[in-house]
């Protein structure tokens, strides 16, 4: 996916005269055809989360009885984001990303090659607030539109939301239902948000996973070079401990939560 990533992105920004103006057109289209299938791998989706919904609210780690494991990453798309893809395709690993919105009118082309490649896109709100200290109205804007662009994309409204610090309360959780969308928090947090050191992050994830284990990592809101020198070391380890890395929704196919969980808490304290 490297080498589509450098090619899509380049197009897309109508570098290269004519014959990038057709290069253009013709990666427009790819977009469109992938487009199609990402929406219909969506729609796939959609029927498992609605099993998933049917029973709770969120998903925080699988049911424990397969040995995979789901990268996530939050907060892009950014300037990073594009190495982090070329690793992820190096080494053939899938990995689920959460947008923020207002980052992705700055970093269309690299969105727009997460969509090329079929990553599953959720939302990350608008503007990254803790919503647990919003009001009813600022946190439907923030959902909203946080969802809104990632339909600018051509996707259709996504169904999967993170809260950004892990901050909800029921405002939040009702607003979720009334979107039908499955919150996703994490059973591993490699704080690599506050660059703690490529060794660090490393030992986190690693140490942490465990059968359905929810991995977060960040693409962008900071220099997330560490990020991307950690994920080869991440992955590969825990392939040689016999995990199978998914997305999100082949969890929740493969390996859903248990229907009585109990209610989610804010990891934030909200």
């Amino acid at each position: 996916m490297g080498g589509v990533v450098i090619v899509l992105v380049w197009a897309l920004s109508g570098a290269g005269g004519g014959s990038g103006s057709k290069l253009a057109g013709s990666s427009k289209s790819r977009l469109r055809d992938s487009q199609a299938s990402v929406a219909g791998a969506a729609s796939r989706g959609s029927d498992v989360i609605d099993r998933v919904l049917a029973s709770t609210s969120y998903v925080s780690v699988g049911g424990g009885r397969r040995r995979e494991i789901a990268l996530t990453f939050d907060d892009g798309p950014g300037p990073d984001t594009s190495r982090i893809l070329r690793v992820l395709h190096r080494i053939h690993a899938p990995a689920t990303f959460f947008w923020i919105g207002r980052w992705v009118p700055h970093y269309r082309s690299v969105a727009a090659a997460e969509v090329r490649a079929g990553y599953p896109i959720g939302s990350h709100t608008q503007n990254h607030p803790p919503l647990a200290q919003l009001s009813l109205d600022d946190q439907r804007r923030e959902i909203a539109h946080g969802a809104g662009a990632v339909e600018t994309l051509g996707l259709p409204r996504p169904r999967l939301f993170r809260p950004p610090y892990g901050s909800f309360n029921q405002t939040t959780l009702g607003l979720l239902s009334e979107r039908r969308a499955l919150m996703v928090l994490w059973t591993v947090d490699t704080r690599d948000f506050s660059s703690p050191g490529t060794n660090r992050i490393i030992y986190l994830a690693v140490s942490g996973a465990r059968p359905g284990a929810i991995i977060l990592m960040h693409d962008g809101g900071g220099d997330r070079r560490q990020t991307v020198a950690a994920l080869p070391k991440i992955i590969r380890p825990l392939r040689r401990r016999h995990y199978r890395l998914v997305t999100i929704p082949q969890l929740l196919q493969d390996d859903p939560p248990p229907a009585n969980q109990a209610p989610p808490h804010s990891l934030a304290g909200g």
